[in-house]
């Protein structure tokens, strides 16, 4: 009996201690915690905009009327160790600006109810992180042909409360450059000063506030083997030339307009030491590469073969006793290049006496400005005329061609290469081109090849006679055509009684458009309407052809 008694004692003891503690940890919780969360705020929600930022948070149903009162803080990490921006606010809500902190950076928030009546302050309550986009006056990317080794042309909107722009090199101090108010009329300003082969960021303010952001990276430092001058002997230099050599040619007009240029079994560049071409000019008859190991690059120059009465502009050939002899010939560069007036084509590369005879591993156009090639589309050559030569890539980038041959690339002679070779084409314009009955863009006949002409403006065929009505010949085993992300207008097979041009089903097509722009066959500046939808069009949503077009 009493070990009965004790058992329940003991049991209704231990259910006594467990009320008591349960109790206790309520009020504790309700000591602790209860006041602080009377008027805490909850639910904050965020929208961040270019120059601005709304937060709005909930507050509890029994807070309607009180006079209450907010602190919210700003700073770029939740420890809020720093406070980058306070404010006291009577709403449920703030909007803060690029007044109050800076743009392009993360911030998070914090909110606290402050005290009221017998009430102590809230704990805070942490918002996301958001970010002030920040205006963006500097429209387009940097030109290619306006970054240099030490220097940079930076173009922006008109803004008449510009004033400075700090460039800071990566991992470097700043430097700030102030706008005058000739450089905010000219939408642009010429930066010197800088380093060879450095990253920069370059932003663009209105007194203390951005209105802008991009980067840059300057050219890498060229060394040259020799610097000429007009009136130098520019054959001759180009004749003693080493393997490998760089010539650098100071402004002015240069003349290889006698005798045929031979490049002979050598890889050499020419280079304008402005970086201009409007500045730096060669007159020349042609460009023969000529055997094994013979290759050029050509960089900042203009390029004009009328008073020479150029054939061609580059034309490559085994050896000068026999054009057909077997070479294997190193790369073709045309980097940020005016090049024209040649009868017959830009390139020809067809000489080998059997496909294969000639090889090459690269020909590159880049930044570069085309014309008045193939005789208003009158040539038996196209603009690249490789037939027979086994290339790896041919790659044109952000150039302009117009009156430039009667069709864009041949390489029709079938062989079997080691790889398929590879045409890539992008951000482009191509205008006023076509004739002598050629394929206007591609002839690979039976020969496998990979071709792709994307994100460019490809327009007004033919310049003269016709053009076969469809664009692409390519039916090689293990070849592919992609024709996308283009805006094309007036591409027709004859002057008159014309019909449209087509494409073989086995070309794919994604994202093209057609918005006639308004140039002829005769146009030969190619700027973009303002506002037109071609602006915005390419597969990164950028503006479609050459960029050089946009500014």
């Amino acid at each position: 009996m009493k070990t009965f008694i004790h058992k329940t004692s003991t049991k209704l003891l231990l259910l006594f201690v467990a009320v008591v503690l349960v109790a206790s940890c309520k009020k504790n919780e309700n000591d602790n915690l209860g006041p602080q969360r009377l008027f805490k705020a909850s639910d904050i929600s965020i929208s961040a905009g270019q120059t601005s930022a709304k937060l709005k948070w909930a507050v509890p149903l029994f807070a309607a009327g009180k006079p209450l009162t907010y602190t919210v803080d700003f700073s770029t990490d939740q420890t809020f160790a720093t406070i980058a921006y306070t404010k006291v606010v009577d709403t449920a809500g703030i909007t803060v600006t690029d007044d109050n902190i800076s743009v392009r950076v993360p911030y998070y928030a914090r909110i606290k109810a402050n005290a009221y009546a017998d009430q102590p302050e809230s704990k805070y309550v942490i918002s996301s992180s958001f970010t002030l986009t920040g205006i963006q006056l500097f429209e387009n990317p940097v030109r290619e042909s306006e970054i240099r080794e030490t220097s940079v042309t930076l173009r922006f909107a008109a803004d008449a409360t510009l004033s400075s722009i700090k460039v800071t090199p990566e991992g470097g101090t700043a430097i700030t450059v102030a706008l005058t108010s000739t450089d905010i009329t000219a939408k642009l300003k010429n930066i010197t000063g800088l380093t060879g082969n450095v990253k920069y960021t370059a932003e663009l303010f209105a007194g203390t506030k951005s209105k802008g952001i991009l980067t840059f990276t300057t050219l890498p430092v060229t060394t040259y083997s020799v610097k000429l001058s007009p009136g130098d002997d520019l054959a001759a230099a180009i004749t003693s030339a080493a393997n490998g050599a760089v010539i650098g040619l100071n402004p002015g007009t240069y003349n290889l307009t006698t005798l045929t240029t031979f490049i002979t079994g050598k890889t050499i560049t020419l280079k304008s030491t402005s970086g201009t071409p409007s500045d730096t000019k060669i007159n020349f008859k042609e460009f023969d590469l000529e055997g094994t190991g013979a290759g050029i690059t050509f960089s900042g120059l203009e390029l004009d073969g009328t008073t020479g009465a150029a054939l061609y502009f580059l034309n490559l050939i085994g050896s000068q006793a026999n054009n057909a002899s077997a070479a294997t010939f190193t790369n073709i560069v045309v980097d940020n290049c005016i090049v024209h007036a040649a009868t017959t084509a830009f390139l020809r590369a067809d000489r080998g006496s059997a496909a294969r005879d000639f090889k090459i591993t690269g020909i590159t156009v880049n930044n570069s400005i085309v014309y008045d090639m193939g005789a208003n589309g009158s040539s038996n050559y196209y603009t690249f005329h490789l037939n027979k030569l086994e290339f790896t890539t041919l790659t044109i980038s952000k150039s302009t061609f117009y009156n430039a041959g009667p069709g864009l690339v041949t390489a029709s002679t079938t062989y079997a290469g080691a790889t398929i070779p590879v045409v890539n084409i992008s951000y482009s314009t191509f205008n006023g081109f076509g004739g002598n009955a050629k394929y206007a863009l591609l002839d690979a006949n039976a020969n496998p090849i990979s071709f792709s002409l994307q994100n460019s403006i490809v327009a007004n065929t033919p310049k003269s006679g016709t053009v076969n009505a469809a664009a692409i010949r390519s039916s090689g085993a293990g070849s592919t055509s992609v024709f996308s992300y283009n805006n094309t207008f007036g591409l027709y097979n004859a002057l008159t009684g014309n019909v449209a041009l087509t494409f073989p089903a086995t070309v794919t097509q994604t994202g093209n458009i057609a918005i006639d722009l308004g140039w002829t066959a005769a146009t030969t500046t190619f700027a973009l309407p303002v506002g037109s939808p071609v602006r915005t069009a390419s597969s990164t949503s950028i503006a479609l052809g050459d960029p050089r077009w946009t500014y």
